[in-house]
């Protein structure tokens, strides 16, 4: 410790100025990249690191194609997308079939929830202490009091709102069109970078920015490897537990379900809590223990699933506590929106490797000049 602040009081000024001022300027950079340019290349981006991921597998099929990358690249790009999409379309189906389910029922799921309202509702008046049906009242005058705001409210505001979501369509029609057509950009690419990886590798370690581009690839890898990895697996146990109690308590819609929740669990400052703890408290007022205890034992198996997880895992292996993590994913999201959740850790990473590298640069420039 002694010998870490007797190093930091020998920076002279002009070596201070240096570290700021390149710090500030590793920010910017790292900033402005992820803000305006990484929106362009992020098919590219992918690509890469898929073909990374196949390098293996390619190589060794290569040899069954007299060395022809290219070939085994495309017959490995296509199966695994294959798989991708018989496996997402399966999950659709359930989710089709869950929903068609509930669309068809959709009467007598309505005379239902108006029957577990009203029960709910008299709980409430018994836990309470209110005469019977107090709450209940209270509730249909709410609601007679919104259907007289709509019934009132001026046609030409309601044709407004329908031109404003007819016209809001576009854009994410558009943006689907342009996502499907970037992934297959991203498919194309993967296949021909797959047959110039030692290439690119070749050009990495001639270029001028060579040491600074191992400091940000290492960095990359342990994120990738670690943070990225333990996430998806986080969000499919969790998913998964999720399904299994659903199932347990006999939802008919535990697949579809189970997966928004998990997807929810996998978003900053949300998790599985919220969604399965108000669900428990009315499964309570409906006097229902069992459902009740089966999703508060679900929350709390997927709580200390991600606890032990993200702990363990992510703060021993990757070098960074949980404060930290919820405080770039927090900065991320302000900064780059919803994305944030990805590229605020990746920002991070990249900042911090090359922070260090600068602040490793200028010692190393005043240990020569001793």
């Amino acid at each position: 410790m002694n010998r870490n602040r007797h190093i930091f009081k020998e920076w002279s000024l002009e070596n201070k100025c240096k570290y700021l001022g390149g710090t500030v300027l590793i920010i910017a950079v790292v900033y402005l990249s992820f803000k305006y340019l990484f929106g362009i290349i992020w098919p590219f981006v992918i690509a890469y690191l898929i073909a990374l991921a196949i390098e293996k597998p390619v190589n060794r099929m290569a040899k069954w194609f007299k060395g022809k990358k290219a070939v085994s690249s495309t017959i490995i790009v296509v199966l695994l997308t294959t798989l991708l999409v018989v496996g997402l379309g399966y999950l659709a189906y359930l989710g089709f079939m869950e929903i068609r389910a509930f669309v068809t029922k959709f009467d007598y799921y309505m005379i239902g929830i108006r029957q577990q309202v009203a029960r709910i509702c008299l709980n409430l008046d018994s836990l309470l202490g209110l005469g019977c049906g107090c709450t209940i009242q209270w509730l249909e005058g709410m609601t007679n009091k919104a259907g007289q705001i709509i019934s009132n409210a001026d046609g030409g505001q309601w044709m407004g709102i329908a031109e404003k979501v007819v016209f809001g369509s576009f854009p994410i029609l558009t943006g689907v069109i342009l996502a499907i057509g970037a992934l297959i950009v991203c498919f194309i690419s993967v296949v021909y970078l797959s047959n110039v990886l030692d290439r690119v590798r070749e050009w990495r370690m001639k270029s001028v920015f060579r040491e600074e581009v191992c400091v940000v690839t290492a960095a990359m890898n342990r994120l990738l490897n670690v943070y990225f990895k333990i996430q998806l697996e986080i969000m499919a146990i969790n998913a998964g537990i999720c399904i299994a109690g659903l199932m347990l308590i006999g939802n008919p819609y535990a697949v579809v379900i189970g997966i928004i929740i998990g997807l929810v669990d996998a978003l900053p400052f949300f998790g599985t809590g919220t969604v399965l703890i108000p669900w428990a408290f009315v499964e309570i007022l409906m006097r229902q223990w069992k459902s009740a205890a089966v999703l508060l034992t679900v929350y709390l198996l997927t709580y200390f699933i991600r606890e032990i997880m993200e702990s363990q895992c992510m703060g021993n292996r990757l070098g960074v506590s949980s404060f930290t993590t919820l405080m770039v994913i927090f900065v991320g999201i302000m900064v780059y929106g919803i994305l944030g959740f990805i590229l605020g850790p990746v920002s991070y990473v990249i900042i911090k490797a090359l922070v260090q590298y600068l602040k490793t640069i200028l010692e190393r420039d005043k240990l020569s000049d001793v």
